[in-house]
C-alpha cells in the first residue's frame, strides 16, 4: 500500500519495518481491525509511522479496499516538511515547530498566531524593543508594537528594508489571527510560512553557513 512521503512530497510504496495487529469481534457478528506499522519510504528511506484501520460495515460498503490509513507525523499533498534548524534559539525553534505542526493539521489560526509568535520571538532574541515608524503623511515616530520593532531590526542591519516591508505583511496576518480571530487560508499560510523561513535562514543560518564554507576553502591551502 502507498503512503504519503512528506519527503518525497508524493505517494510511494512503503516497506513495513514492523507491524502490530489488534483484531477485535463478538457474537453480534461485528469486526474490526487495526494494524499499526513501522514504515521506510522505498524511494527515500524516510522512517515514519501508519495506522490501518478497518470493520465490517466499511467492507460491506465499498467494493474495492476498505482500509483506512493515518500517518505520523500527519502529512498529506499540502503538508510542509519541519526545517532542522542548527543555529536558532529553543525558544524561537519551539515556536516554529509548532506553528508547523499547526499548519500541518489545518488548524491555521493558530498556524497564524505562531507566524506572529516567530517574529515577536526574534525581537526579543535581538534586543530589539521599539524602532522608527513614517507616516502617510511623512512624520517620523517611535513605536515599541510589532511594526516598530520590524523597522528596528532593519535598522540594526538584521533585516534589509526590503525584507522589513516582506514582514510587515506577516504582521498584518498574524495581527488579524489574534485580534480579530479572522482565520488566513492555507495559500496565505504557505506563503507566510515560505517568508518567515527566508528570514530565519537569513538572520541565523546563513552567516555559519558561510563561515562552514571559508573554513573549508581556507583549510585546503
Amino acid at each position: 500500500m502507498k503512503s504519503f512521503c512528506s519527503t518525497c512530497s508524493i505517494p510511494t510504496n512503503q516497506k513495513v519495518l514492523h507491524q502490530e495487529m489488534v483484531a477485535c469481534s463478538d457474537e453480534t457478528g461485528w469486526w474490526d481491525d487495526t494494524n499499526y506499522q513501522i514504515i521506510q519510504c522505498m524511494g527515500c528511506d524516510t522512517i515514519s509511522f501508519r495506522k490501518l484501520y478497518n470493520d465490517v460495515s466499511m467492507q460491506q460498503h465499498y467494493d474495492e479496499d476498505s482500509t483506512t490509513q493515518e500517518l505520523f507525523p500527519k502529512r498529506g499533498a499540502h503538508s510542509r516538511q519541519m526545517r532542522a534548524y542548527r543555529n536558532v534559539p529553543i525558544d524561537i525553534k519551539k515556536v516554529y515547530l509548532e506553528t508547523i505542526e499547526a499548519y500541518n493539521n489545518n488548524l491555521n489560526l493558530l498556524c497564524g498566531v505562531g507566524i506572529r509568535a516567530i517574529l515577536e520571538g526574534i525581537c526579543i532574541d535581538k534586543s530589539i524593543k521599539e524602532g522608527t515608524i513614517i507616516s502617510s503623511s511623512g512624520k517620523q515616530s517611535k513605536s515599541k508594537g510589532l511594526d516598530g520593532k520590524i523597522y528596528g531590526l532593519a535598522a540594526n542591519g538584521y533585516l534589509t528594508s526590503i525584507n522589513a516591508e516582506v514582514l510587515h505583511e506577516l504582521r498584518f496576518l498574524g495581527n488579524s489571527a489574534v485580534h480579530e480571530l479572522t482565520i488566513p487560508s492555507v495559500e496565505d499560510l504557505s506563503i507566510a510560512i515560505d517568508i518567515i523561513e527566508l528570514i530565519i535562514d537569513n538572520i541565523y543560518e546563513l552567516g555559519h553557513k558561510a563561515k562552514r564554507l571559508m573554513e573549508k576553502r581556507t583549510g585546503k591551502r
